[in-house]
């Protein structure tokens, strides 16, 4: 697409870096951070104020960080508050509300729903259709497919909101529910059309409605060669950080790093 500056709105205090291209029709709100080297398409709007904006009028916006190398496609919608680490990745037609906090290289497929106050470690991958509900928490590199949804009233409706929270590792399968509260964990699948209503133990497979825990994932075994399909990162390495080099290297790596 091309970049011709029309119509772009940027508020007050905010700091966009080098390389940053902004597409037409798109509004920055106040206190709004933007990374160096991003990409911000057409009919975006970022920083989109909360409810209080439109009842007080000394009301702040909170500040909103998009971290470097990011590339958010056209019309979607990232509420002040949130925080994103570097390369972020989305889809069309997104919606992030408030108090949103990723990590670093997270990808939010089109339509995806994030009704804020959630937190996400690094690599996670949100794909089309997915709805996450206030308040959950989710590890690194945690895979969520189409069609999920995850929820924080036990009681509707009530108060008392309590969200999923997702080990690292963990692949959540298309169309699933998780119910308020539940934790699942580290390593785990979920199979297709699940409802989780009870604690997954790690390196489980569960899956059913109510979900339940079949069998150990190390023992599902892989078409592609000998031995188990799980945990799937010594099977698949596209566009994660141990490409090229292998999860047990990668992990090592990581392991000295932060002892040093």
């Amino acid at each position: 697409m091309k970049f011709n500056n029309r119509n772009v709105h940027l508020g007050s205090n905010v700091h966009i870096g080098k390389n940053v291209r902004i597409g037409d029709n798109t509004t920055i709100y106040d206190n709004v951070i933007v990374g160096d080297n991003s990409i911000i398409a057409n009919d975006c709007v970022i920083g989109e104020p909360q409810h209080a904006y439109y009842s007080q009028e000394d009301y702040t916006n909170p500040e909103t960080v998009i971290g470097a190398d990011s590339f958010i496609r056209s019309h979607a919608i990232i509420y002040a508050g949130c925080t994103f680490g570097k390369g972020l990745n989305t889809g069309h037609r997104i919606t992030v509300r408030e108090g949103a906090v990723f990590g670093t290289n997270c990808l939010i497929s089109t339509l995806v729903d994030i009704q804020g106050n959630a937190t996400f470690g690094n690599y996670c991958r949100l794909y089309s259709n997915v709805h996450i509900c206030e308040f959950s928490k989710l590890g690194n590199h945690v895979f969520v497919y189409p069609y999920t949804i995850f929820t924080n009233d036990s009681r509707p409706p009530s108060n008392n909101y309590v969200g999923p929270t997702v080990g690292d590792y963990t692949i959540i399968a298309v169309h699933s529910v998780l119910l308020p509260g539940v934790n699942i964990g580290s390593n785990c699948l979920i199979g297709a059309n699940s409802v989780v209503s009870r604690d997954v133990p790690g390196f489980s497979f569960a899956v059913g409605s109510p979900a339940k825990v079949t069998r150990d994932i190390r023992e599902i075994g892989s078409k592609e060669k000998e031995g188990s399909q799980y945990p799937w990162m010594y099977n698949f390495e596209r566009g994660m950080p141990w490409q090229g080099v292998g999860f047990d290297a990668w992990s090592k790596q990581q392991i000295n790093s932060n002892a040093s």
